[in-house]
């Protein structure tokens, strides 16, 4: 699942942090040994955020609204723990991988009892080395693969990574007799230049045969030379690995070609702000999505339903349906809050232990994390829709995937 744009490499990003910090996260180049005691008692529960609510990650602020009406909605229920409310502290990480680290260490020093990380890959990957300094559960609502893999102790994630994205498109290419596909990606984001390489790896699997790669920088403005370089590759499909601007960038220039092979985008295409970006040249896009982006579409499912709670009051609230980003924000308080339940504590050593046994159905479906698994979904749970009058709707083949697995 902000949008999810990452300008630097993962290597960059966390020798950044800690190039900056010398191991500190606190604003003063310090990382304390431990984590700042818990809140405790009668008072409310804080859980805090890191966000992206200024620079280019401009999808950081539907991360908010999301996690924000997490919070109204269990509020409105009764709180947690016996009616403790809870409040959302939010940490602006400025679109920036070491913004990102001095945000976590802010709510870490304020002592919050769980923090839901940016959904800034690169942002969130700088983060993690502090994670077990600081001994505070972080949710990252980033889709890069690389913060769960290797895992760690106080480390997960909200979104399908990129590697269940892209089995599960390649199932769909394989449905669809698509064996030839030329890829397209931007090499300046972890999540899509991971995923393109977890995908590669499972080509032969699938008996598909990318016969031509094609990449570019996230601030790239022609994108014509990828589009010449596909129409004369033989390719029957584009497999698109993009976000934001790229996104729109590629789309647009999609649209505006002669080309009639159908292009299958990633995670990160899944939003509204693409489909009006490119306009009527999206219709017929196929985009990997979460279940929220298909709720409508769903089969009758406690899922569904799930979904519904979501994204009612959201479009009441914000004009339009949430985008993943929102969707992630969401999810990620609720797990937060679930693991709190169970915990019967808002102590960050005791939701952490929970966090590692914890099993909760959400929208974007059911997470079983393990402490072999932080990402906790499957690829069942990877939607695959395509663009028809501006909206995402389901595939038949994935109906047909999703009337067998939902829950």
């Amino acid at each position: 699942m902000t949008n999810r744009l990452a300008y630097v490499a993962l290597l960059g990003a966390v020798g950044l942090a800690l190039a900056a910090c010398s191991g500190g996260a606190n604003g003063t180049g310090q990382v304390a040994a431990e984590s700042t005691p818990a809140p405790s008692g009668a008072g409310p529960i804080t859980i805090g955020q890191v966000a992206s609510l200024t620079g280019p990650n401009y999808m950081g602020l539907e991360n908010r609204d999301g996690a924000e009406l997490a919070v109204q909605q269990i509020n409105d229920a009764g709180g947690l723990l016996g009616g403790r409310k809870v409040e959302l502290k939010i940490e602006d990480d400025k679109s920036l991988p070491q913004g990102a680290v001095d945000a976590y260490g802010k709510l870490a020093d304020q002592g919050v009892a769980a923090v839901v990380g940016t959904s800034y890959s690169n942002a969130s990957l700088a983060v993690i080395p502090f994670t077990d300094q600081r001994k505070l559960v972080y949710v990252s609502t980033g889709a890069a693969h690389a913060q769960v893999d290797p895992v760690r102790p106080f480390t997960y994630m909200t979104p399908p990574t990129g590697q269940l994205v892209a089995e599960q498109l390649l199932k769909y290419f394989r449905d669809q007799n698509l064996t030839k596909i030329a890829v397209a990606f931007d090499s300046d984001s972890s999540f899509n230049r991971d995923a393109w390489a977890k995908q590669e790896t499972l080509l032969d699997r699938y008996g598909i045969e990318a016969v031509a790669v094609e990449s570019f920088k996230v601030d790239n403005a022609d994108f014509s030379p990828t589009i010449n370089a596909i129409a004369a590759s033989g390719a029957q499909a584009i497999m698109a690995w993009v976000t934001g601007p790229p996104a729109n960038g590629l789309g647009k220039a999609y649209a505006d070609s002669a080309l009639t092979i159908p292009m299958v985008a990633g995670l990160g295409a899944a939003s509204p702000a693409f489909v009006d970006a490119v306009g009527a040249g999206a219709e017929g896009i196929v985009v990997a999505t979460s279940l929220v982006g298909v709720g409508s579409d769903l089969p009758e499912s406690k899922t569904r339903e799930a979904i519904s709670e979501l994204t009612e009051p959201f479009q009441e609230q914000h004009g339009h349906l949430p985008s993943q980003f929102a969707v992630d924000g969401y999810t990620a308080v609720k797990l937060i809050a679930a693991a709190i339940e169970e915990a019967g504590t808002d102590d960050p050593i005791a939701i952490q232990k929970t966090m590692d046994s914890l099993t909760s159905l959400t929208p974007e479906g059911e997470y079983n994390f393990s402490p072999t698994n932080h990402s906790g979904l499957g690829a069942e749970d990877v939607a695959v829709a395509v663009i028809r009058d501006g909206k995402f709707r389901l595939t038949p083949w994935s109906h047909q995937q999703l009337s067998q697995s939902l829950k």
